[in-house]
């Protein structure tokens, strides 16, 4: 088996993969940072022996020394990836390659390996434009609005290239709700509450921070579409994402509904960092 692990600004997700059949675990488990000792009574039960680990981390030296010394008493050699100008079929548009964050960078190649329908219904026409983007909202400690092209020039009907174009970071849900709170004398750490015209303090920090998310979402959607010519599929993923779901659904089909173009779902991604390193995984495990 093969481990996989996304160390987080507050939690680790691991999960598996069985090189020889593919298959994963049934779900990921989630560790706050506090808790890693239980990641080692995980590894534990982890369905065959497991030979080798491949991990991204932003959460910091220390968090990464305590997860090499549990896999080191699992005699288990874990690697960490870091970002890269191009990985299975995903190039990367970042100026310097190396700086973007490796979750992020994962989570493009977990996207890449997706079906989407409404790209492989254009694959016999390889031109500029024929494709929709793909953008992956991660809204956990910060929040990350990514996007991901088909790259017209290397791709071929028989093997689609992707681009990643870049995105955006700004401060997560649950980041703004604090921050307001430590930042301000007298404004609370607000519940999550919405209203079209708040009336009371919860009200108008809990829509001002859904908002604020699902504007720079909107924003993204709107470049994609004038870009490309067309909507963005949209993906979301983190843990702040039940706090400013209705917000930012409410407002992209608004948008859409404004501009005469058909209201698409939002697929939630539970790991899509795993995802990512999944496809490595499998790829470094084929034989030559």
């Amino acid at each position: 088996m093969i481990v996989l692990i996304d160390a987080g600004n507050t939690r680790v997700k691991a999960g598996w993969v069985d090189p020889e059949t593919g298959e994963r675990e049934a779900r990921p488990i989630a560790l706050p940072h506090e808790t890693l000792d239980q990641l080692s009574h995980w590894l534990a039960k982890v369905p065959g022996p497991v030979t080798r680990a491949l991990g991204v981390s932003v959460a910091g030296s220390a968090i990464d020394a305590t997860i090499e010394n549990i896999f080191h008493l699992h005699e288990c050699p874990i690697e960490w990836i870091k970002g890269e100008s191009q990985a299975l079929n995903v190039f990367n548009a970042y100026e310097n390659p190396t700086q973007l964050g490796p979750d992020r960078w994962l989570s493009m190649l977990g996207l890449a390996r997706r079906p989407h329908p409404r790209i492989s219904e254009q694959v016999g026409e390889i031109v500029q434009g024929a494709f929709p983007p793909l953008i992956l909202a991660s809204f956990g400690t910060a929040t990350t609005i990514d996007t991901l092209v088909v790259d017209v020039a290397r791709s071929a009907p028989a093997s689609l290239h992707y681009l990643f174009r870049g995105g955006m970071i700004l401060p997560g849900p649950s980041l703004m709700r604090a921050s307001l709170a430590e930042g301000t004398a007298h404004l609370p750490e607000a519940h999550n509450e919405l209203a079209a015209y708040p009336t009371h303090t919860h009200q108008a920090i809990g829509t001002g921070i859904a908002a604020a998310q699902a504007g720079a979402l909107v924003r993204q959607w709107l470049i994609g579409l004038e870009y490309y010519g067309h909507g963005p599929i949209v993906y979301s993923a983190g843990g702040g994402w039940p706090l400013v779901k209705e917000e930012v659904k409410r407002l992209l089909h608004y948008t859409q509904q404004q501009m005469g173009l058909a209201q698409t779902p939002i697929e939630w991604l539970e790991a899509p960092v795993l995802d990512g390193l999944c496809a490595l995984a499998l790829q470094s495990s084929d034989p030559l």
